[in-house]
């Protein structure tokens, strides 16, 4: 235990009540500090024995006075008798003469305030004379105790040895969010008319506040809600502006004491002043210290050598307090122009002088609060030449000064500087930590915590993760010793370092760290609830991300529940407080809802969340217009989710517009979201066909992301790699690919590089990578790269899963899905098979856990697998599994139709489809109609959307309806069909002609069934001429198409007697497949085949048999060598 001792001497009869009222003061900080391991030992020498008795033993209580650190001495209005006061002043005098020799105890004189009219004693006059003009000691006056308690507070807690916060907040002071005891009579505060002013109007709008919501309570419809918000945003910033104000106040009041400390040099003016300050009195005290005669008494005394120094240094100490006076009477701009002119001056003096370093850093920090960060860094850089030049500066002030341009350089966005100096404070902290650990272990875990968030916003996670870890285990240990003052920064450092390991895949730990961040907060809000209820919900929101992100969603639904429910609280007591964090709980909410399936509340909470952003952004839009835009973009993605495009597309514009006049404003914080939202925006586009637009917002958003990534690759790299990947998926989707080919190479070049550096960040989205490519690859024909890249993504997945299951299996069983479809269309149907299986075996045992997240995964799967199935044969279990993902979709659709119907009428198309393989043709036919009607209600309120799969339900009906002898209505649908198609290839060509070819294909096949040759030609050469332009643009993704084209036609022309041309055509498909089955032989040998025996029945037909059977026997040739 540490012991520190008090000595408090006083006029016996007087002073009896405030002698109580201080001890039971000192038993309130032993309750708090006790724990903590120190303890405050309060010696009052009246209390020791009999005040009056004859015995009485000075000598004892004089050696108790040089054995303490503090001594507090108090004298009243005094008698005349020649022995008043004898024993108190003794006891001044034993302080003082141990102060000279030792250094301690520390002595604070105070004298009551009489009333107006009376005066002290003689005894007590003299003393005070003896203060000023023998001893040069500073003396102070109260009219209340909780002056001097207030002072004792403020000196216990400058010892770092027992630390503690002291704040002052509507008129309570507070230690480490315990209240102490009201400063409302202390003059300095009761007659700051800013802060009674600031007072009466917070009591005013409280009793409004209160009349406002009993009035809204009775009438939720009418206006009150309204008027409450205003309420509360007014109350809201009069009691920001107090509490500042207050804790302005606690400055001067620090500032004053600290400066009547024995043997602090003060000029007549500035003792005279803080008397003033003593009692309230703020205008004498200003006037006092801005006399424009002491300026120019300073000018005259800077050329006098003798009495330049102590004059300059008076002058400063003069200054700063008139500066602490500007403060103490509001944050306002005239106030912040004159302490802006004052440091100006005096800054100056310091540094012609070179005395008085400190005040330049004072000024730096005051600029920074400011948000004048250049300015700011200018003093400071001012500061650390003179420190170069100055070799006896402290390693304390050369660590703090590095630590304040840390901040300045990385508010101004240049990582570099601040990191280089955030490393100079590093290095002088730790050495100081190694040589004092109790007084420096602070500062050093503070620094870990600064430069590790830098680091981890550069993606430097390895660095920043040692830091983060370094800091943590000192703030374990502080918050072991003291868990009252180290308890919150704990919590917060856990939180800082989760966000690290939520970054770069680490999500156990991740989890560990937010669950004991989350446990602290718990504990510290059960103690005080007004203090940390809003970290604990802060808290609450934070493990429920990462869960929600491991697919926990069950325990995240919860947690993101109880944020909610807290922040609900807290707006309604305090709207403008806590709407913002009500918002964010709303939409983070929203968002888990979102992917787990139950989109009604979802959109209830996005919407909930839209509304309180957008009135808080009417009301302050450089505030909340950023949050605004997250909202509009988070309801946007739901709506998009269910069908909902129209809206959907307007907030995402919305998004796009706010984010582009922030971007304008301020493109180093805003550029990266603006992007972002041009990426949202694009996405919608893409699935309403508005190609060309979307290709455009890509394409800004790539060209910000590259602009990003070349002044800080290490930060914006991954966003290029996104960019790469989003623009290179639409090209895809409208058949460039050859630039599609090289935006996924570079995209996975960047992700590889960023695997190998950190592999648990970045393999995840390497992963992806190769996926995107193999995808493209394998529609290319080069199925052999892209099998590897397949493998090389579902290795990486596996081993993922087998780390954190969790988090992996959804990707894994996608990944198993991808390279199972590859497989399939190689004809590897056996492996593929396998993969398929444990496809459907992982979604089976997520839907166990978490139904509404993954049931529409698991029809997928199901319809995957039922598809290969199809292929080989196995119609019976293909057809059950069909049967499943229709059952599965029919239950959704029961729930959320707007956001279900889609899938629902695929499902039917596929079940279908089968049906009619198996011969099943009537059902087959149901269904067949059940997803046209599906398809064309919903191209109906969406065209944009769904005309494009209402095309495929008219082909796939027709293609049954021709095959059953329903030949008319089969046309008509093939008719309608290509209409559709034909206005979508006008509109965007590149995505949507090679199925307008597809449709002229099956109308031309159709119509010379029914007779129709000439149209069916006219139909097929139309086919070819598209397949042809989009072979010769990309041959790996069409020439197997133009193929078909080619074969088509040519059977055609053989009917209709145009041998010549028949045979030409054909000897091209011939050639093609010869060419694809080299490549391919699984694929594409059968097809070989297929127009080997067409070319060869036209020979023979034309009587060439010799040539017929030397192309039998030259393919066969050919199959052998296969």
């Amino acid at each position: 235990m540490k012991y520190i001792k008090l000595f408090i001497a006083s006029s016996i009869i007087e002073f009896a009540q405030e002698r109580a009222n201080l001890s039971d003061f000192i038993r309130s900080l032993n309750d708090i500090y006790v724990p903590r391991g120190i303890y405050f030992q309060l010696t009052i020498c009246e209390d020791l024995s009999n005040a009056v008795a004859k015995d009485r033993k000075q000598a004892e209580y004089n050696q108790t006075i040089r054995e303490s650190q503090y001594f507090y001495i108090l004298f009243g209005r005094g008698s005349d008798r020649a022995d008043d006061a004898i024993y108190t002043i003794e006891e001044f005098d034993t302080a003082l003469d141990q102060f000279r020799k030792a250094g301690a105890p520390k002595i604070y004189t105070y004298f009551r305030q009489l009333p107006e009219g009376e005066s002290a004693s003689k005894n007590v006059r003299d003393f005070m004379n003896r203060l000023d003009q023998e001893i040069g000691h500073y003396y102070s006056t109260f009219g209340n105790v909780d002056t001097i308690k207030l002072n004792m507070l403020l000196e216990l807690t400058r010892d770092q040895t027992v630390g503690g916060t002291v704040k002052v907040e509507d008129g309570m002071a507070s230690l480490d969010g315990h209240k102490m005891f009201s400063v409302a009579d202390i003059p300095l505060y009761s007659k700051n008319e800013t802060v009674q002013k600031l007072l009466a109007q917070k009591a005013q709008l409280d009793d409004e506040m209160s009349k406002l919501a009993l009035e809204y309570a009775k009438n939720p419809a009418g206006d009150a809600m309204q008027r409450l918000l205003a309420n509360s945003e007014q109350r809201n910033k009069i009691a920001e502006q107090l509490h500042t104000l207050e804790m302005d106040v606690l400055q001067l009041f620090r500032q004053s004491t600290e400066k009547r400390q024995l043997g602090q040099s003060l000029n007549w003016r500035e003792r005279d002043a803080l008397q003033m300050i003593d009692m309230g009195n703020y205008e004498a005290a200003r006037t006092l210290l801005e006399d424009q005669t002491w300026k120019k008494e300073i000018r005259q005394a800077e050329e006098i050598i003798e009495i330049k120094k102590d004059a300059i240094l008076e002058y400063i100490s003069g200054q700063k307090t008139l500066i602490a006076t500007y403060e103490a009477e509001g944050n306002t701009a005239e106030n912040a122009r004159k302490v802006i002119a004052v440091y100006e001056d005096i800054t100056a003096l310091a540094t012609k002088h070179q005395i008085e370093p400190d005040v330049l850093y004072e000024y730096a920090s005051f600029l920074r609060g400011q948000c004048q960060y250049q300015k700011s860094l200018e003093i400071a850089q001012r500061l650390e030449h003179w420190y170069v030049l100055e070799p006896d500066t402290s390693a304390v002030q050369r660590a703090t000064l590095s630590n304040l341009m840390g901040l300045d350089y990385s508010a101004q966005n240049d990582f570099t500087a601040a990191e280089n100096q955030y490393r100079k404070a590093l290095e002088i902290r730790r050495k100081l930590a190694q040589m004092n650990p109790d007084d420096y272990l602070p500062d050093l875990a503070l620094i870990c915590n600064n430069l590790a968030i830098l680091l981890g916003s550069t993606n430097a996670f390895k660095d920043a993760e040692k830091l983060y870890r370094e800091a943590l285990k000192i703030y374990r240990n502080l918050s072991e010793e003291d868990p009252d003052a180290y308890l919150p920064v704990l919590a917060t450092n856990c939180n800082n370092l989760a966000v690290l390991y939520c970054n770069t895949g680490s999500f156990k730990e991740a989890e560990e760290l937010y669950r004991e961040a989350l446990k602290s907060r718990r504990e510290l809000t059960e103690e005080n609830p007004d203090t940390y209820l809003p970290d604990l919900a802060g808290s609450c929101n934070d493990l429920a991300g990462l869960l929600y992100d491991t697919g926990s969603f069950k325990e995240a639904e919860e947690l993101h529940r109880e944020s909610l429910k807290i922040r609900r609280e807290l707006a309604e007591k305090n709207p403008d407080a806590y709407l913002p964090s009500l918002a964010a709980s709303c939409n983070n909410l929203a968002a888990l809802l979102r992917d787990t399936g139950s989109f009604k509340e979802a959109k209830k909470l996005y919407r909930e969340a839209l509304k309180i952003r957008r009135e808080l952004a009417e009301k302050s839009p450089d505030a909340y217009l950023p949050d605004l835009a997250i909202s509009c973009s988070g309801l946007a993605i739901l709506l998009r989710n269910t069908g909902s495009f129209k809206e959907a597309e307007e907030l995402h514009r919305e998004a796009l517009r706010i984010r582009r006049e922030l971007a304008e404003k301020n493109p180093d914080a805003y550029l990266l979201v603006l992007a972002n939202s041009c990426s949202n925006l694009a996405v919608l586009l893409c699935d309403t066909n508005s190609f060309k637009e979307a290709e455009k917002l890509y394409r800004e958003a790539l060209k910000i992301y590259r602009n990003l990534s070349e002044k800080n690759p290490d930060a914006y790299l991954p966003a290029l790699a996104r960019g790469c990947s989003n623009l290179a998926c639409l090209l895809y989707n409208t058949n460039s690919f050859k630039e599609a080919e090289e935006l996924y190479r570079e995209a996975l070049k960047i992700r590889r590089e960023l695997a190998e550096k950190s592999p648990d960040a970045h393999l995840p989205d390497l992963a992806i990578s190769c996926n995107n490519l193999a995808y493209l690859l394998s529609d290319t024909g080069s199925s052999k790269e892209a099998e590897e890249l397949y493998r090389e993504a579902l290795k990486s997945r596996r081993e993922l899963a087998e780390k954190n299951p969790d988090v992996y299996l959804p990707a894994l069983a996608r990944g198993c899905n991808n390279l199972a479809a590859l497989l399939r269309d190689t004809g590897s149907f056996r492996e593929a098979e396998e993969l398929h299986r444990e496809t459907l075996k992982i979604y089976r045992n997520l839907v166990e856990k978490n139904p509404d997240a993954y049931l529409p995964d698991l029809a997928t799967s199901c319809n995957n697998l039922a598809g290969l199935l199809c292929d080989t044969g196995s119609f019976r279990e293909a057809e059950e599994l069909h049967r499943e993902t229709l059952k599965i979709y029919r239950n959704l659709v029961e729930k959320n139709p707007d956001a279900y119907l889609p899938d629902l009428a695929t499902s039917c198309n596929n079940l279908a489809g089968l049906l009619c393989d198996t011969g099943s043709f009537r059902e087959a036919e149901e269904l067949y109609r059940e997803a046209l009607k599906i398809r064309r209600e919903l191209a109906e309120k969406s065209p944009d959307a769904h005309l494009p799969d209402l095309a495929i339900s008219c082909n796939n009906l027709a293609y049954l309806l021709s095959d059953t002898g329903s030949s008319k209505e089969a046309e008509e649908l093939y008719r309608e069909a290509l209409k559709i198609r034909r206005e979508l290839a006008e509109k965007s060509p590149d995505a949507h002609l090679p199925d307008l070819a597809i449709s002229c294909n099956n109308l031309a096949y159709l119509l010379s069934d029914t007779g129709s040759s000439k149209e069916a030609e006219e139909l097929y050469r139309e086919a070819l001429k598209i397949r042809r332009e989009l072979a010769e643009k990309s041959p790996d993704a069409y020439l197997p198409n133009l193929a078909i084209g080619c074969n088509n036609l040519a059977n055609l022309l053989s009917d209709i007697g145009s041998f010549k041309e028949a045979e030409e055509l054909y000897q091209e498909a011939l050639k093609i497949r010869r060419n694809l089955a080299e490549e391919n032989p699984k694929v594409y040998l059968p097809k070989l085949q297929l127009v080997c025996d067409n070319l060869t029945a036209l020979l023979e037909k034309t009587g060439r048999r010799e040539e017929a059977d030397n192309l039998r026997r030259e393919v066969a040739e050919f199959f052998k060598l296969q």
